[in-house]
């Protein structure tokens, strides 16, 4: 039920998460240089390396936790 909400959520506010205007067609390296100089697209590959950092980290004590034999 909540993935659904937050999902429709999500669909419904996609026309507002248009970052700036313009179109990026002059090739691989300047949208390279484009992603690696813009501070929204920096922000974002930060707050995406978090994540990914913090979800690994939980995964990996959550595995440690089950893996461990029963205390008597």
């Amino acid at each position: 039920m909540h993935r659904t909400v937050l999902a429709l959520l999500i669909a419904l506010c996609s026309s507002l998460a248009w970052a700036h205007p313009g179109e990026h067609h002059a090739g691989f390296l300047h949208s390279l240089a484009h992603l690696l100089t813009e501070p929204d697209h920096l922000a974002l590959m930060l707050l995406a390396g978090v994540a990914g950092w913090a979800g690994a980290r939980f995964l990996r004590r959550r595995k440690a936790v089950r893996t461990q034999p029963p205390r008597h």
